[in-house]
């Protein structure tokens, strides 16, 4: 199954459920695009990166999830936390590792495509910021 995203696409190999315990996709990153800066409640994944040069943005700290839920974050807490975001540059070969509550995105500074090993929750994403405005959760038109 392709899911086609506003950077790029996400092939996903083996799906999770019903019969799986984990999923695994590759993810390809366009040029000069990135991926929201989100995180996941339930959701942990593995990336390896393939090819292409990218940047990592990552927290050290967990998102108060019964806060973010109650309130979500103002623009003024979402720029303090981007100010403390961590970054480790990606090129082929590098593994990063994603836990639940740890807000992180990918920017690619070439193509970039990588493989991601990770629990079956594919709909567990709560985006803090998108470029085109998504929501959390699926994105039913993305998938066709």
């Amino acid at each position: 199954k392709v899911v086609n995203k506003p950077w790029g696409y996400e092939k996903w190999i083996a799906p999770g459920k019903p019969s799986f315990k984990y999923a695994l996709k590759e993810i390809y990153l366009k040029k000069g695009k990135k991926s929201s800066l989100q995180f996941h409640k339930k959701k942990e994944e593995t990336n390896y990166i393939l090819s292409g040069k990218g940047i990592l943005h990552y927290s050290l700290k967990k998102i108060n999830f019964k806060d973010f839920i109650k309130k979500g974050l103002s623009e003024k807490e979402i720029n303090k936390i981007k100010k403390n975001i961590k970054k480790k540059k990606l090129k082929k070969g590098v593994v990063f590792h994603i836990k639940p509550f740890y807000l992180h995105r990918v920017e690619a500074k070439t193509n970039l495509l990588m493989m991601e090993s990770s629990t079956i929750e594919l709909d567990d994403v709560f985006r803090v910021q998108d470029d085109t405005n998504r929501k959390h959760g699926k994105i039913k038109n993305e998938h066709r």
